[in-house]
């Protein structure tokens, strides 16, 4: 696992609890959680306590053939639903969307709610010869670091969905498995223009919440819950919901959900539908006096780097109304993201349905 922030960002005059929000802007997440064993689920080393993730595609609703490359529908008022494929890793469920460049494809991309901005691998970049519209920037990661690079895409389509012309970012992404490229990343840049999303586990669909909207252009924080209307269909058979604060920065869109630990102060943690394991930063951790599992993860970051990270046990916590069940969360390290954590698919996919709704900056529950 990886999150990665662009080196050079300041948070400009914005101070107090966001200003925190904002040195830690995300431009890439846990998303690029990948197994360094390929099997079915997790495997567990009794000698050692350690476990090491392994990733599975679990199931689809149904494919989208090549033809839906050529005539993607655009998005209407009312909520589009996409099929989607899942990939089981570890305790995790990472969500997968057929994406097409330029009329090719479909190539997978991973929905990813952690990752501010979309990410699309640098060999794709190169294929179809994107323009870059800006100088690289490096970004660093929990394992390492690497160049990013913008460019501009003006044809694709997630789903049969058009999409409007943005701009990505170019990077080096690890494959699924060793015969499964990951062609890209859809961030909250883009998840966010659309208003809302949710996404159905038990389904393996995500429906948007609306027409795509215009690329943000300002920077700002709406704290919920707002006013703003979740979609009838998205709210029917919500059992818990909880506020999110919704950072806007320089174009790309973070969303960060309140975390109690057995009657703690109120934690930030990134709402990541792209990290298959839930953390939180070792000094957290530690003031919380969280107990040690004796355990720890092991997978392939961002860049392809190794990680392996010790875990504690997250005894009782909360998100908003929620509680959710105890299990083992992994500790950041110390030197890098100044973040609480990170809210993963392992803790998102538990509940069957969850939607996240940026403009009304609230995160809703079915189960």
């Amino acid at each position: 696992m990886a999150i990665l922030i662009l080196v050079g960002h300041t948070p400009g005059t914005i101070t107090g609890q966001t200003d925190v929000v904002l040195r830690s802007f995300l431009i890439a997440s846990a998303i690029l959680v990948v197994g360094t064993s390929t099997g079915g689920g997790s495997s567990f080393a009794a000698t050692t306590g350690q476990k090491t993730a392994g990733s599975t595609v679990v199931g689809s609703s149904r494919q989208i053939d090549h033809s839906k490359c050529a005539l993607p529908q655009p998005a209407i008022g009312r909520p589009s639903v996409l099929p989607v494929r899942i990939v089981r890793i570890d305790t995790g469920e990472v969500v997968l969307v057929n994406a097409c460049i330029d009329g090719a494809g479909p190539f997978p991309f991973v929905i990813d709610s952690g990752s501010s901005f979309s990410v699309i691998d640098k060999q794709f970049a190169q294929r179809f010869r994107l323009h870059q519209v800006g100088a690289p920037q490096e970004a660093a990661g929990i394992a390492c670091s690497a160049t990013v690079v913008p460019e501009q895409v003006t044809s694709w389509s997630m789903g049969g969905l058009a999409l409007r012309p943005q701009v990505v970012f170019s990077a080096s992404l690890p494959n699924l498995e060793p015969n499964q490229p990951l062609a890209g990343v859809i961030g909250s840049d883009l998840l966010s223009r659309f208003g809302s999303v949710r996404i159905d586990y038990q389904k393996h669909t995500v429906s948007l919440g609306a027409a795509e909207s215009e690329s943000p252009t300002a920077n700002g924080v709406v704290r919920g819950p707002t006013p703003t209307p979740t979609p009838a269909e998205f709210v029917r058979d919500v059992r818990a919901q909880a506020e999110l604060t919704v950072v806007a920065r320089q174009g790309g869109v973070v969303a960060y959900a309140p975390i109690k630990f057995d009657g703690s102060t109120t934690q930030r943690f990134v709402v990541d539908t792209g990290a298959a394991v839930s953390d939180i930063s070792s000094s957290l951790a530690r003031v919380l006096h969280l107990e040690n599992a004796h355990r720890s993860v092991e997978f392939s970051a961002a860049f392809g780097c190794p990680v392996n990270l010790s875990e504690v046990k997250s005894g009782r916590w909360t998100v908003g109304q929620a509680s959710l069940r105890a299990q083992s969360i992994a500790t950041l390290p110390a030197s890098g993201l100044q973040i609480a954590g990170i809210l993963g698919s392992d803790v998102l996919s538990y509940f069957g349905v969850v939607v996240i709704d940026y403009r009304a900056a609230r995160i809703l529950f079915e189960s």
